[in-house]
């Protein structure tokens, strides 16, 4: 007959069942840091198009007109940059308003970016932009997830003329993105 025994059984070590825990999680760690992309995008230029419109405004003779405005001349320039942006995550991206900055020899100005429903109107007043900004991204535009987003985005720098952009010092770009940082690249 087995002897009786009514004290608590022997207590077994859980340093292994810590150890096997902490291989798993390490090893899990390991896979979601292999898997994930390191950059929610990747943005790449295709080239730069520079429009630089001469507007002349002269003051009307007889008829109707605003009375006060006397003629004037106004130059500045349009630079189109034609992106493709790729989402390497598995949700989809919103591009926020994206900046811009030009450094020339007077200083740094900052760029007014036209956004894609006012491309429109802009096309209508200078019918030679529309064949450099097709299919024109701004604010709210959407990237699927793992989709690539090609498109054009206007700047204007009022008052500076083709000639300011090539003796430009540097010019960059940044695109702000809803929910993950921003990425910033130079243009040529």
């Amino acid at each position: 007959m087995p002897d009786l025994n009514l004290g608590p059984a022997p207590e077994r070590s859980r340093t292994p069942a810590i150890l096997i825990s902490f291989v798993l999680l390490a090893l899990v760690a390991a896979a979601i840091y292999h898997f994930s992309p390191r950059k929610a995008a990747d943005i790449r230029m295709e080239k730069v198009d520079l429009f630089a419109p001469h507007t002349e405004t002269k003051a009307a003779k007889g008829g109707t007109h605003i009375l006060g405005t006397p003629s004037y001349t106004e130059d500045n320039l349009y630079v189109v940059v034609h992106l493709s942006i790729e989402n390497k995550l598995s949700l989809p991206l919103f591009l926020d308003s994206p900046e811009a900055t030009l450094t020339t020899a007077a200083g740094v100005s900052t760029a007014t970016v036209v956004s894609p429903t006012d491309a429109v109107r802009l096309e209508q007043s200078f019918p030679d932009l529309t064949p450099l900004a097709a299919n024109p991204i701004g604010y709210n535009s959407q990237i699927a997830p793992h989709g690539t987003l090609q498109g054009s985005i206007i700047l204007l720098y009022p008052t500076l003329k083709q000639s300011d952009w090539q003796a430009k010092k540097s010019a960059n770009l940044t695109l702000h993105f809803i929910h993950i940082g921003p990425q910033t690249i130079d243009l040529p």
